[in-house]
């Protein structure tokens, strides 16, 4: 493996590396990396939702409409593919491979990797984002009411269910380096949730508008955020 991670840089002083194609680097890169690109033409269903194991070898995606497919993305190789029949608003794989969580139109379901239903978790329902928080076997979810849910997924039990009164929470995405969820708003703060407390840990003023996009990176150092007036902060 490399030292350090790649990074693309212009040939000019100014060239803006963003307008540059993906056959343009594939073209640029060597012939192994250039194998490990791939394109899917997915204009049916979508919009979709992906979400990649932790190792990066296999990746799962849902459909708003109701595909949700998994597979080895270094193989291509298909592993399942269903119609939930219903809508899906998020996908989230498990702590390993053989288990993947489908946030649909009413209940949460999870299925194992031949796209069997495992469990209905009429516990979680109207979820709308998913998390998993694979240190503590717990998957977290936001739902349109307002509620923060974290499932115990060994023993199947509901360790706490928050209503943080801040509406709809659709914008939301877990620290990795301890598992606290970060929640973005339509009033432009953003709040930190955990399981033990009935108030957020923390909670800011980020933006003047709605927050559209959260995330915080591998350090749990930064937290960038993003809004509706395209303003990103860190």
């Amino acid at each position: 493996l490399p030292e350090e991670a790649g990074y693309l840089e212009g040939d000019e002083d100014q060239e803006f590396t963003a307008q540059l194609s993906q056959t343009e680097i594939k073209k640029a890169v060597d012939a192994e990396s250039a194998a490990k690109s791939f394109d899917l033409k997915l204009s049916q269903f979508g919009p979709y939702y992906i979400d990649y194991t932790r190792n990066g070898k296999y990746l799962l995606i849902g459909g708003r409409k109701g595909h949700v497919a998994a597979f080895d993305w270094t193989s291509k190789s298909l592993m399942c593919e269903i119609n939930a029949m219903e809508s899906v608003h998020n996908v989230k794989w498990l702590h390993t491979e053989n288990l993947f969580a489908v946030a649909q139109k009413k209940w949460t379901y999870v299925y194992d990797n031949q796209g069997v239903e495992i469990h209905c978790v009429k516990l979680m329902n109207n979820m709308i984002q998913l998390e998993y928080l694979p240190y503590h076997f717990l998957l977290a979810g936001s739902s349109e009411t307002g509620n923060i849910m974290w499932l115990d997924v060994s023993v199947g039990k509901l360790v706490k269910d928050t209503y943080t009164r801040l509406g709809r929470l659709d914008v939301m995405c877990q620290n990795p380096s301890n598992a606290v969820l970060t929640c973005g708003h339509s009033n432009g703060t953003v709040t930190m949730w955990t399981p033990n407390l009935k108030e957020p840990a923390a909670k800011m003023l980020a933006h003047g508008q709605a927050v559209r996009g959260v995330t915080v990176d591998r350090t749990g150092t930064y937290l960038a955020t993003a809004a509706v007036d395209k303003s990103l902060k860190i």
